[in-house]
């Protein structure tokens, strides 16, 4: 019988994320899942800006052999909420793997007091529901992945120098970190966000992280960020103030932030939305994005209880 050897590790290096996309690859060939690993997001944030991290343990691996069978990753980047991903080797199911991993994790979570605990599957992952009914495990929350595709191949597509009759009402200006409280407000007037919202955004900026403030001439009504990893990239933390919502202003910052995406190359963007937003939804689809996959989001016991 092959030995198993399990084992956990701090963070995530050059060679650990090697062995993870060659699974998440096995893995995606054989069952075409969608696996919400953050491999990118988590090899440039800096765990030592971060109570979460220093010397705690995110990152679960089982290997048998020098091959890596099974893996599981906590992702958090402030606040006290955690979600947990992971995948078995197709080859490797049914020997209680994920079981044992997500038994290290979860001892993990206990330990560091996390409030809300998230378990994140691929809505069409037979084996991955199974496992979150087993635990008891809530349904949360669902999302789509979104992704942008080329204007050419979208039936009444706008461009962005076909939507503007005059100048946007408007813009985007990259929030520094004198504005954090303002993020903060408008990350809980969105969001209901409260508490350490991780990097500062001039931090963040280091490592392709960008947020933007929407601005009107006279006051600032919401935020969008914006991550370049390669040739890819990322637009999340999308807000409007209610107040401002249902005028149109959404619109213009989506399309300002895809004019400075596009500018710097960058073809091949993503976003994640609520699958019950629909205002959202068609929004994005209005700015050429379409759906790609459906995560279920899967809550469990807090920590705390």
């Amino acid at each position: 019988m092959e030995k198993m050897k399990f084992y956990r590790k701090h963070s995530l290096h050059t060679k650990d994320v090697q062995s993870i996309r060659e699974l998440k690859e096995i893995c995606t060939q054989r069952e075409h899942l969608f696996f919400k690993l953050e491999l990118d997001l988590k090899m440039n944030f800096p765990r030592t800006k971060n109570r979460r991290y220093g010397k705690s343990y995110n990152e679960f691996f089982c290997r048998t052999d020098g091959m890596l069978v099974g893996y599981l990753g906590i992702f958090n980047l402030g606040g006290d909420a955690a979600e947990l991903t992971g995948m078995v080797h197709p080859r490797y199911r049914r020997r209680k793997i994920f079981t044992r991993l997500y038994g290290l994790a979860d001892k993990e979570c206990r330990k560091r007091k996390f409030t809300e605990i998230l378990l994140v599957c691929d809505h069409r992952s037979f084996s991955g529901l199974a496992f979150l009914r087993s635990i008891g495990a809530a349904h949360s929350f669902s999302e789509f992945e979104m992704k942008r595709q080329i204007p050419a191949d979208i039936p009444g597509f706008e461009t962005n120098a076909q939507t503007y009759s005059s100048a946007p009402a408007v813009s985007l200006q990259k929030a520094c970190n004198s504005d954090a409280a303002t993020v903060a407000r408008i990350n809980y007037s969105c969001f209901g966000i409260t508490g350490d919202i991780g990097m500062l955004p001039e931090e963040e900026e280091e490592r392709n992280r960008i947020t933007y403030l929407i601005k009107l001439p006279s006051r600032t009504i919401g935020k969008i960020r914006m991550e370049q990893y390669g040739e890819r990239g990322f637009v999340s933390g999308f807000g409007i103030l209610p107040d401002y919502q249902g005028k149109g202003y959404g619109k213009q910052a989506l399309q300002a932030a895809l004019e400075i995406l596009d500018r710097k190359g960058i073809k091949n963007i993503t976003l994640e939305v609520n699958r019950d937003n629909k205002h959202a939804l068609r929004l994005y689809e209005s700015c050429g994005f379409r759906k790609e996959s459906l995560t279920d989001y899967y809550e469990v016991h807090s920590a705390l209880t």
